[in-house]
């Protein structure tokens, strides 16, 4: 799955534009090394959220130096996107908004108001990095000397942040913290050294957070233990809440589903399964009620080779990767397949590891990025509607 390609790929860039939509056997966009003059287009830019995306979406990898990595969603239909630098683009106006020196070569991305909250590890530990609306940046945190002996692990949900931009909740080792930006004071939420837990489930572990509820709950998932103990029973996947106060806390053990990460959307958070344990189903919150749903999707091993939420979080796409890439796209409320896209290439290295999916709810477009994490590739963009 992760062998190299020692060979140089004769690819160009046959688009100057690559327009969100369906074509007629349309070639897809190729990101490589050579860069470009990339114009920056003075475009006031919304508010993260809540908010919808634009109706139209063109996704244009010429304006982007060098290799093309990864995206974020930064609301409204933008997308941060990592290449040489850091560029915030603007999918409906097919122009980049602002760039800066991208601080990681690997990071989470939330949109806040007024800007944007970017998390990853650094050569010391976790990071935190907040940004205004046009790139630049205003504060900078060692998230793990912050924390004074208690280490944030996971790159996903390790870093959460309120959409109002004033707190930050960090699911670290040893607990669960709530850190205020604007007075500098740091919360703990849940301490592991007390025995955090209800009567009937301990906590063992957190995996990540996030905001829910208008900011005054944090949604979190982790691995947990009943109370009492039961004989030759290993840890399990939890999922939970607490109030932004220390108060009411909730757990919940869903059975037989083991989690692998929390995705986090405007509306949703979405929770795929551990690749080796998938069973075709995603369980999925609403970020604004607290209630716990299930989608399924048209094969039970699918989502092993990856789930990825939409913008918004009304919709959800799947991989399967087979010699080639097919997308499958779902709606989330009905729970009806909405499109599937197969993607092929006479390359077999794109298809050895997962892509990077990304969906524009309002223009109802999909972005697909294969081959942004091999370095003997250029990067292969590739975009549907559905």
């Amino acid at each position: 799955m992760k062998k190299k390609l020692c060979i140089t790929l004769a690819l160009l860039f046959t688009l100057a534009l690559s327009a969100c939509g369906k074509t007629d056997s349309p070639a897809p966009a190729v990101s490589g090394s050579t860069p470009s003059d990339t114009p920056v287009v003075s475009v006031p830019v919304p508010d993260g959220q809540p908010g919808q995306s634009p109706s139209s979406c063109t996704f244009d990898p010429a304006l982007f130096g060098g290799k093309l990595q990864s995206c974020a969603y930064a609301g409204n239909g933008t997308l941060l996107v990592l290449a040489d630098k850091l560029y915030l683009y603007d999918t409906g106006t097919s122009s980049v908004l602002a760039t800066a020196e991208a601080p990681l070569r690997d990071f989470e991305a939330q949109a806040i108001d007024g800007g944007f909250v970017l998390s990853g590890m650094g050569d010391s530990g976790m990071m935190a990095y907040i940004y205004d609306s046009s790139l630049s940046l205003s504060k900078e945190i060692a998230v793990n000397e912050l924390l004074q002996g208690d280490f944030v692990v996971s790159e996903t949900g390790g870093v959460a942040a309120s959409t109002d931009g004033k707190k930050l909740a960090f699911a670290a080792m040893g607990g669960l913290y709530l850190y205020d930006l604007e007075s500098g004071s740091l919360t703990t939420l849940l301490d592991m050294a007390q025995n955090a837990g209800t009567a009937s489930i301990g906590i063992s572990m957190l995996n990540g957070a996030a905001f829910a509820q208008d900011n005054s709950q944090i949604v979190f998932f982790g691995s947990g233990s009943s109370i009492p103990a039961v004989d030759g029973e290993e840890d399990f996947s939890i999922h939970g809440s607490i109030a932004v106060d220390g108060s009411g806390l909730k757990l919940t053990k869903p059975s037989g589903y083991e989690m692998e990460e929390m995705q986090s959307s405007v509306s949703r958070l979405f929770f795929p399964q551990t690749f080796t344990q998938t069973d075709g189903t995603l369980l999925w919150v609403d970020r604004k009620t607290g209630s716990a749903n299930t989608l399924s999707f048209s094969g039970s091993g699918e989502g092993k080779d990856g789930v990825y939420g939409s913008e918004q979080g009304n919709y959800v796409a799947t991989a399967v990767l087979d010699g080639s890439l097919t997308v499958r796209v779902y709606d989330v409320s009905s729970g009806e397949l909405a499109a599937t896209e197969v993607i092929e290439n006479s390359d077999p290295t794109y298809f050895y590891r997962i892509p990077r999916i990304y969906l524009l709810d309002g223009a109802k477009t999909a972005v697909v990025v294969l081959g942004g994490s091999i370095d003997e590739l250029d990067t292969l963009v590739s975009v549907f509607e559905f």
